[in-house]
């Protein structure tokens, strides 16, 4: 069983080594930052925050690691209205095998 100080471990990898976030919003990129990371007993949660501005077809969401690569990626189907934000969770299960 992974211990509560793995756990923070791997926590603290995400966090020091995941810093911004991508949004395909009509085929453009558009930089987010982190907007908050979580960690639960089973998971580590990473949240992007897209604002009012934001407004399009999204077809996907990515986060990317300091040396500039691509750490999780997902795609998305969504259109976006600039009447309301929209929050993403990137949910990376802990479970050990």
């Amino acid at each position: 069983m992974i211990t509560s100080d793995g756990v923070n471990t791997l926590y603290q990898a995400v966090v020091n080594n995941v810093t911004s976030g991508k949004a395909l919003v009509n085929g453009v990129d558009k930089t987010l930052p982190i907007h908050k990371t979580e960690i639960t007993t089973s998971a580590i949660k990473v949240y992007l925050y897209l604002d009012e501005t934001i407004v399009g077809t999204i077809t996907r969401y990515r986060l990317f690691q300091v040396d500039g690569t691509i750490f999780l990626e997902k795609t998305d189907n969504v259109t976006k209205d600039g009447t309301r934000g929209l929050l993403v969770l990137f949910e990376i299960d802990i479970t050990e095998v």
